[in-house]
């Protein structure tokens, strides 16, 4: 037996109900990797930091290594030349040679003066980076406890989704098929595919409607789009 204009209406609006429905829950599941996003970006922001404070911790020692070999170098020079001054023979070479060791102990003093502040500086590198590692260890706890709170969610969203959508198949069964097309396709462009009428208007796009398709929606004689938007009109 078929169906009614009026029936047919009534029908679409079912059908519209529960696809709203099953859309706002589909808009819940997609939302649930955006809540976490939030508390994956605080991860990414330290661990960024973390980069950086590494980088520069390689630096300082990268630093501290090169002023060592320095030193070496420069301490083995005052060697050399406390070696030379056992065989000086005069009163002035020996003179020339102290004021060389003299200022070659100055170069090593400076030198080890600086390697002192760069370990301290790397001390101090070290002790942010331990306190960065300890917040990023805080920040994916609360990451991994949201991440689980909204998987659980979005499992109880899914079986809520799949268990009303199983009802669709007898809403649109014995439906027009033009009817449940135009629907369909309205549905997909709008977001709703049957609203009211209001007074001469479509409520959907508030597009005044022609005298004879007043009456039609009114009397549900048949079914009648919106010659602008393209919805299903119905009477209230």
């Amino acid at each position: 037996m078929s169906m009614t204009p009026r029936e047919v209406i009534e029908r679409l609006k079912e059908v519209q109900e529960l696809d709203q429905r099953l859309a706002a829950l589909d808009r819940e599941i997609d939302g649930g990797p955006k809540a976490v996003a939030s508390f994956a970006r605080a991860v990414a922001a330290v661990d960024a930091k973390l980069a950086q404070l590494d980088e520069r911790t390689k630096l300082l020692r990268a630093q501290a290594k090169l002023r060592e070999n320095e030193a070496k170098t420069a301490q083995g020079k005052v060697d050399r030349l406390n070696e030379q001054a056992r065989a000086v023979k005069t009163n002035r070479e020996f003179t020339a040679i102290r004021s060389e060791i003299a200022n070659a102990k100055i170069e090593v003093g400076k030198l080890e003066d600086e390697i002192l502040k760069i370990m301290e500086a790397v001390d101090a590198q070290e002790k942010l980076v331990a306190a960065a590692k300890e917040e990023r260890a805080k920040e994916q706890k609360k990451l991994d406890a949201e991440r689980a709170k909204v998987d659980a969610a979005i499992e109880g969203l899914k079986k809520s989704r799949a268990d009303q959508a199983v009802g669709r198949p007898a809403l649109t069964s014995g439906l027009p098929a033009e009817a449940l097309s135009i629907y369909e396709r309205v549905l997909k462009a709008r977001g709703q595919a049957v609203v009211p009428l209001e007074i001469d208007y479509c409520s959907g796009c508030m597009e005044r409607l022609t005298r004879n398709d007043i009456f039609a929606v009114q009397n549900a004689s048949r079914l009648v789009q919106c010659k602008s938007c393209g919805r299903i009109l119905f009477a209230q």
